[in-house]
């Protein structure tokens, strides 16, 4: 199995990890999981074994990249996305199904987590992240929520969409690579709008941030603007 872990690692003995490793395993990748690393996807010198490496930190960061991958279909670097155009523009059909993307994996990796108590604070986490993408800055939380939840409202029902189609994917490869019923499907299969609202009566707790006039924040392109800013109160 190409699989680089310490013995020691809190994930090291799940049962789900070596089904994941055998999915990527089987698409060309190694995996290493370890403290530090980079959560990425990355081809690897010709003639060094694997044609790709996931690095990455633990298991719902594996179940992250997996769903990155099904979604897209095949491993690529940095799974085909172009940071190059960040932000990403979202009156673009292509750019907008990134952020569907990004939420379907946290929504789904949470379905998929041993601890139920993880599932909040993972899914916050994996939210968080995301505005560097869109055009707002780490600390502009109310900014990257209001636009997350007016394109949600512009594009009707792709998001749902979006995480239904990466329960399939995500299910269907473990299967096809031998993971037994139990361990293919989600222990809870959330819905986006399920853990959204969760997230939304708790996030006053979650991370501080600055108003939306704070120095140094980032904003959407002007092209943007055809997406209503919802008004977000803690």
């Amino acid at each position: 199995m190409m699989l680089e872990i310490d013995d020691e690692h809190p994930d090291a003995s799940s049962p789900l990890l070596p089904w994941l490793v055998r999915y990527f395993e089987e698409e060309g990748a190694a995996v290493v999981i370890a403290a530090g690393a980079d959560n990425s996807l990355r081809s690897l010198v010709p003639g060094t074994g694997a044609r790709f490496e996931v690095a990455v930190e633990g298991l719902p960061n594996l179940l992250h990249e997996a769903l990155h991958a099904v979604q897209v279909g095949a491993l690529a670097d940095d799974h085909g996305i172009d940071y190059g155009l960040i932000p990403f523009d979202v009156t673009v059909p292509a750019q907008r199904r990134l952020l569907w993307q990004e939420l379907a994996c946290a929504a789904v990796s949470c379905g998929y987590l041993e601890d139920p108590a993880a599932v909040d604070p993972w899914f916050a986490e994996q939210i968080e992240i995301q505005g560097i993408f869109f055009g707002f800055a780490a600390e502009d939380l109310t900014g990257l929520r209001g636009f997350i939840e007016a394109t949600i409202a512009a594009y009707g029902g792709e998001i749902e969409a979006a995480v239904t189609a990466a329960y399939t994917e995500l299910e269907g490869r473990l299967r096809a690579v031998g993971a037994p019923a139990t361990l293919a499907a989600p222990r809870r299969r959330w819905g986006f709008s399920v853990l959204w609202a969760r997230y939304r009566a708790l996030w006053g707790s979650c991370r501080a941030e600055t108003s939306d006039g704070a120095a140094g924040s980032m904003r959407r392109r002007d092209d943007e603007a055809a997406i209503t800013r919802v008004d977000v109160r803690d």
